[in-house]
């Protein structure tokens, strides 16, 4: 298969509400859609829209990348057995040096060009155990009082797991918060805990101490870094279940070990690359630790790819963090995706551009 058209466009879409990351307010999302075209008219879209603030790479080194790799691929033949996602990206890619972002977007893009031609949905050109639909985990941000009022809401809906960000005040009101979280979405919903690395591990004790009766399903990297959450691990002082998310940054899928509470790995596929993320999804499941695909704020196209990596690594329904699409006033997909009583039904095809709006969209021409 031969890459003969390769088309960028840009987009920026206001957010409904202001959003921190590492306490920088964001006010709108950007980033490329790529679409791809093989010599029979298949073709396939994918989105690379790092994060500000999160990701390594700025916006500017995307586009330059993407316009790089459009000069130097257009016209290309690909490799075979790409939808293995077993290196062969990365050999392809290897000597481009690609940011995640971009490395998502592209690979996205070209899974979804193969599985045009083979007319099944991204998940079934991967694996032949994807499921058809996935449990989202409800995200709880805000004032206390409006995670309180959706934690509610989640339970009422039918969700099965919520998350709540802790970490980003005085620690004895996390503590009371996750209290009181747990006290509204009832016993039957799973809740996972996400720090961002902000304590130490005097603070980390304290706060499992003092929540280890609320059932929490896990906790996202508590401390202030992998050594020291192997350490903390391996002494056996946390409580708690513990997961790892921005330490998947630091490490290669072979270097993923194992850790005596070490629950869940959180995969950002536009922070570590789609096929990476399904390696490192194979690696924790081996180890009999779960994978939990989740979202950096993308758009629907961004989520529709993730939610399909999701249906792959789980056979089992693991709910997953896709709920990031209420935080935009409008979405590139003509039909946003929909989440009903807690769970997502996947399209029984790829995302084609026609689904897209067009007048969100720019298109980058060549230099």
């Amino acid at each position: 298969m031969k890459i003969i058209s390769f088309n960028l466009f840009r987009f920026t879409l206001p957010l409904a509400r202001p959003l921190t990351v590492k306490d920088a307010k964001l006010t709108e999302r950007s980033g490329l859609v790529i679409e791809l075209t093989d010599e029979y008219g298949y073709t396939g879209l994918g989105e690379a829209s790092p994060l500000p603030n999160l990701s390594a790479e700025e916006l500017t080194v995307v586009e330059s990348q993407l316009l790089s790799l459009r000069y130097a691929l257009k016209g290309t033949e690909m490799p075979e057995n790409l939808e293995e996602l077993s290196g062969g990206f990365a050999r392809w890619l290897e000597q481009y040096d690609l940011a995640p972002s971009v490395r998502f977007g592209f690979e996205t893009a070209v899974l979804s060009v193969i599985a045009d031609n083979r007319q099944c949905p991204l998940r079934r050109l991967i694996s032949d155990r994807s499921r058809d639909s996935i449990s989202i985990n409800g995200l709880l941000s805000g004032s206390p009082a409006e995670i309180l009022d959706k934690a509610a809401r989640l339970r009422g809906e039918g969700y099965k797991a919520a998350k709540l960000k802790v970490g980003q005040g005085p620690l004895h009101e996390d503590i009371q918060l996750t209290r009181e979280v747990r006290k509204r979405i009832g016993d039957d919903v799973a809740l996972r805990l996400d720090a961002n690395r902000s304590w130490s591990v005097e603070d980390t004790l304290v706060f499992a101490r003092e929540v280890n009766d609320c059932r929490i399903d896990y906790i996202e990297e508590p401390v202030h870094n992998y050594d020291m959450l192997t350490e903390l691990s391996n002494k056996g002082g946390l409580p708690l279940p513990v997961a790892l998310d921005e330490s998947l940054r630091e490490l290669t899928p072979e270097a993923l070990a194992p850790l005596p509470n070490l629950k869940a790995i959180v995969l950002k596929p536009t922070l570590l690359g789609f096929e990476r993320s399904m390696q490192f999804g194979r690696k924790a499941t081996s180890m009999g630790i779960t994978p939990v695909v989740s979202s950096a704020f993308e758009t629907g196209l961004g989520l529709t790819a993730m939610a399909e990596l999701a249906a792959c690594l789980n056979t089992t329904d693991v709910p997953v963090g896709l709920d990031t699409l209420d935080w935009f006033t409008q979405d590139l997909l003509k039909r946003p995706l929909q989440i009903e009583r807690g769970r997502l039904k996947l399209s029984e095809s790829i995302v084609r551009f026609d689904e897209i709006r067009p007048e969100l969209l720019q298109e980058v021409a060549d230099d």
